[in-house]
């Protein structure tokens, strides 16, 4: 179950689950306009029931993702885990 989640979560296909979409819409505005989201984009989420600390630590988790791939690219970390399938 959680493979085929996963499959439509990427492909940006609906979960079943409304507040997930919403999740999955957001975040992919978000790195797609690179930070740059309209009024009705927050609004959408909002309306999802996610809250501004949610909205904080949602920006901060993608922060982090690119800060830890950029430091690991300048820096040829090997990577010692497998990759995700």
């Amino acid at each position: 179950m959680l493979i085929l989640m996963s499959a439509s979560i990427r492909a940006g296909e609906p979960t079943g689950d409304s507040k997930r979409d919403a999740l999955v819409a957001f975040v992919s505005k978000l790195q797609l306009s690179r930070g740059t989201l309209s009024q009705s984009d927050f609004e959408a989420i909002r309306a999802a029931q996610y809250t501004e600390t949610q909205l904080a630590d949602i920006s901060l988790a993608i922060a982090l993702t690119i800060f830890t791939n950029t430091f690991n690219r300048i820096n040829d970390t090997t990577v010692d885990f497998p990759p995700v399938k």
